[in-house]
């Protein structure tokens, strides 16, 4: 499938000859021609007219009541023949997103077939993009889970007590977890999100049992694993694990330094080192975090 040759000649044969010829009268009617893409603008004797080149053949929508392909587009497409404008002038983007997407699947596949590191470079970045979905769509699936768990909580009554399942949280992170070694910053953002969002809900007064404690200890080990998986910038990421460790009443991150010391390298060791230096003798959970940090220095100087 091939765009039209957009010619006088190709004009003609699309529009036929009676057509063409009312079109030919009205060329000089033609104002305020403007082309992008595969797309032609213009009004024609006081009638706007668009014209779109398609595949197999040009395609007019026009204020006049003629059915098909009229002279008022047909004069629009003359006049931008006849200035010098071919169909090598549209942006190719705008080509080919109009093309049919079996067609292009074709084109590309018989392209790469020529060139294995085009193949293999069209491959990855097909696996990347669907990965990328897939995320998204995981992303969507425990919002709409956390959604509901979040509107649980608010529906109770103030003496209520509210024994939360955090069965389906489990099972999507355990999904999330999966994504880590080829999508290791958008895992990372994930488990970030469910991590503030799961403390969110353990807030609530009369949140029991288990199952959402179990879900952030989950969210914090898929955060660690992408972590490690990946290349974080280390002094954003100690920014991150000190801010959360120090803000949090449920205990996030309160092992920060150790666990991730090898993710942390000698910069991001410096920064959580400086960050607590910075923060109040009597901040609780200070001196535990003091603690991780030393252990993890020791071990940061011996390796």
């Amino acid at each position: 499938m091939a765009i039209i040759e957009v010619s006088e000649d190709g004009v003609r044969r699309a529009a036929g000859g009676e057509v063409f010829g009312q079109a030919e009268e009205w060329v000089g009617k033609v104002s305020g021609l403007r082309p992008g893409g595969p797309v032609i603008s213009a009004t024609v004797d006081g009638v706007p007219v668009n014209v779109r080149i398609l595949p197999d053949g040009l395609a007019g929508e026009c204020g006049c009541p003629a059915h098909g392909l009229c002279a008022h587009a047909v004069a629009a497409v003359l006049v931008w023949v006849r200035t010098g404008r071919d169909a090598d002038d549209p942006d190719l983007f705008e080509v080919l997103r109009m093309q049919d997407p079996d067609w292009l699947a074709t084109r590309l596949a018989e392209l790469a077939a020529a060139d294995p590191a085009l193949a293999g470079r069209l491959l990855a970045e097909a696996e990347d993009g669907q990965a990328l979905q897939d995320m998204a769509g995981l992303r969507a699936e425990l919002d709409e889970v956390l959604d509901e768990l979040e509107a649980e909580a608010s529906s109770q009554g103030l003496y209520d007590e509210w024994y939360p399942d955090g069965g389906a949280l489990d099972e999507l992170l355990d999904e999330a977890a999966e994504f880590a070694p080829d999508e290791p910053d958008a895992v990372r953002e994930l488990a970030d999100h469910v991590i503030t969002r799961t403390e969110r809900l353990l807030n609530y007064e009369n949140c029991y049992g288990e199952g959402i404690t179990e879900a952030l200890e989950k969210a914090q080990d898929v955060h660690l694993a992408a972590c490690e998986a990946g290349a974080p910038d280390p002094e954003a990421l100690a920014e991150r694990l000190a801010t959360g460790a120090l803000e949090s009443g449920w205990g996030v991150f309160r092992d920060g330094p150790a666990k991730y010391a090898r993710v942390l390298g000698a910069a991001g060791l410096a920064r959580y080192r400086e960050l607590l230096a910075n923060t109040p003798a009597r901040q609780h959970g200070r001196d535990t975090l003091w603690t991780s940090l030393h252990r993890a220095e020791k071990e940061h100087a011996a390796d």
